[in-house]
């Protein structure tokens, strides 16, 4: 079953044809079924940081059509260096970010980074996406306003940026679980009935 819409149009710019390993992460990605919540849009993957990369950004907006705003956003990248690196142990990397606002409550909580870390831990094991050598850094913002605009609302949200090496097979798995991590960001409750994992070799 393929996904509809712009995870079809999935790949890299126009260059010396990528290696059979990247062809079929290629294939992994636009396979996979990410919650319906989150919308996906291919963009520019950043310069420099392997030979082969693809970019996805996304937002989550309200289920019950609360307005335009994004309850969350992010980007998911996947990198691969066919010659390996000993910084990701591995040819392969997935690069994420997500931002979300917070309320004041949980804003102050100490605990929200640790939180957020557990929601990805626990996407990546829930959709069976093996993987190395993760890790990231959460942050919390929080603005107040004084003075003349002391009657201006304050803002708060949470900043993941993690990474980690999966493993070269089911590569849509990953990008399965950042889909549920990222819903977690927005408040929305988990899929009561998610998909099992894919075969590996789909």
């Amino acid at each position: 079953m393929s996904t509809p819409g712009p995870l079809r149009a999935v790949g890299e710019p126009v260059r010396a044809a990528p290696p059979a390993a990247f062809r079929d992460a290629l294939a992994d990605l636009r396979d996979a079924r990410p919650r319906p919540e989150v919308r996906l849009r291919p963009i520019e993957a950043p310069p420099g940081l392997a030979p082969h990369a693809v970019a996805l950004a996304a937002e989550v907006l309200d289920p019950a059509g609360g307005g335009d705003a994004a309850l969350a956003t992010g980007r998911f990248v996947l990198l691969h260096d066919p010659a390996g690196s000993p910084v990701w142990h591995g040819s392969f990397r997935v690069v994420t970010y997500i931002r979300a606002s917070l309320e004041p409550e949980a804003a102050a909580d100490h605990l929200a980074g640790a939180v957020a870390w557990t929601w990805l831990a626990e996407a990546l094991d829930l959709r069976h996406a093996e993987h190395t050598h993760a890790g990231g850094t959460a942050t919390r913002q929080l603005a107040e306003h004084f003075g003349v605009l002391a009657q201006e609302p304050g803002w708060s949200d949470i900043e993941l940026r993690a990474s980690w090496t999966p493993a070269p097979r089911d590569l849509g798995a990953h990008l399965e679980a950042w889909s549920d991590m990222i819903c977690a960001f927005a408040g929305l409750p988990p899929e009561a009935d998610a998909e099992p994992p894919h075969p590996a070799g789909r």
